[in-house]
């Protein structure tokens, strides 16, 4: 039996009281078009009729009432559809006691505590399930979700929602925590929907916790059977990591001249319109779980070769079915060693890209359309 998590939002859809009038409005319209047009139309349906040897009025009428209800009913249903394709709805997975298993440190309390979703049901046999960067959630993937074609649940990190950040309960738990509850999130999703081939995007931070899975939990991530696994812009070395450096070694005791530092860095003025919106956006969360997370996974790089990346990438080649790497053009500099580095351990490089799209214009909704709908 699927395990359902609790807290989960019921998924539900309003019909609007206008939507009966104007399905009746179509339906009154193919009819006046066919009275109007009524000798044509009897022509086309007794010439029907004829084939199937029914020549009557009654057979004439019936049909014609058949296809005035038809044209009501589809219309009917592609508004219902138009607006299931819209809806997005929040979940949460309690986190219980099976989850701290495997967990290394006896400090990371999270027996209790809930992991937040956000999520949007589609028919179809996909499930893309999103990863966000540091200091990011759920909601940075919310403008895609509501567009895309794709089955899509956005997952939001242990206490990284804003409003965890004054929660004692959400304190910073270690990255192999971090990654032990992903999986754990990730087992549940599969459960669930087990009929659906699964695709993990992971942006930045989000996308080396994906490479992170297939070192710390490679037999779980193997009965995923992930179709697809798409890293956009993950740390390749430590030069990568730049501005996450920086947040690691800001003093949250007075951290404003080290914040606006890293705003001076910018290169120019989109760079710094993003790096703004990113430093609003983390600290409104609880900044020493970012803070955790960012010395973390800085360390996991510990140098600027990129055998780290292509040793963690080549893993999870193994472990999926495939995996597209895309680095956005800040770290255009870097491909060409990085695709040498490919060649010469025989991995296949016809999944890494170079893209013209910046590092935060990865997760616009234009970009993710194109990447997706292109590879799934």
């Amino acid at each position: 039996m699927n395990p359902k998590p609790s807290g989960q939002a019921r998924v539900s859809v309003r019909v609007p009281p206008w939507l009966a009038p104007v399905s009746g409005l179509l339906g009154t319209f193919v009819g006046i078009v066919s009275g109007l047009y009524s000798r044509e139309l009897r022509s086309a349906i007794e010439l029907s009729a004829r084939h199937l040897r029914f020549t009557s009025t009654l057979t004439v009428v019936l049909i014609s009432t058949i296809v005035t209800s038809i044209s009501s009913i589809m219309f009917y249903r592609l508004i219902i559809r138009r607006r299931w394709n819209g809806s997005i709805t929040r979940g949460e997975i309690f986190i219980k006691s099976d989850a701290v298993v495997n967990l290394t440190s006896d400090r990371d309390s999270v027996v209790g505590r809930r992991l937040a979703y956000l999520e949007a049901k589609r028919p179809g046999d996909d499930l893309v399930v999103f990863l966000h960067g540091l200091g990011l959630d759920a909601h940075d993937f919310r403008p895609y979700m509501l567009e895309s074609k794709f089955h899509c649940i956005s997952l939001t990190m242990f206490g990284f929602n804003v409003e965890e950040r004054g929660d004692e309960h959400y304190g910073p738990i270690s990255l192999d925590s971090h990654i032990n509850l992903l999986m754990y999130a990730l087992e549940r999703f599969s459960q669930r929907y087990g009929g659906k081939r699964l695709t993990l995007v992971g942006f930045s931070f989000g996308a080396d916790m994906a490479l992170f899975l297939s070192k710390v939990k490679p037999e779980a991530l193997a009965r995923l059977h992930i179709r697809k696994a798409v890293l956009l812009d993950p740390n390749v070395n430590r030069s990568t990591t730049t501005i996450s450096s920086k947040i690691s070694r800001v003093d949250q005791e007075q951290p404003l001249a080290q914040l606006v530092a890293i705003l001076e860095s910018a290169g120019n003025v989109a760079e710094f319109r993003y790096l703004s919106e990113y430093l609003y956006k983390i600290t409104s969360k609880n900044f020493a779980q970012i803070q955790r997370h960012a010395r973390e996974v800085v360390d996991e790089w510990p140098d600027d070769t990129y055998d780290r990346f292509l040793d963690l990438l080549g893993r999870l080649m193994g472990l999926s079915a495939g995996v597209h790497v895309v680095l956005s053009f800040n770290y255009e500099s870097l491909f060409n060693g990085l695709a040498r580095g490919a060649v010469a351990r025989g991995l296949d490089t016809s999944d890494l890209e170079c893209s013209t799209y910046d590092h935060f214009e990865l997760i616009s909704p234009a970009h993710l359309k194109e990447r997706l709908e292109g590879l799934l």
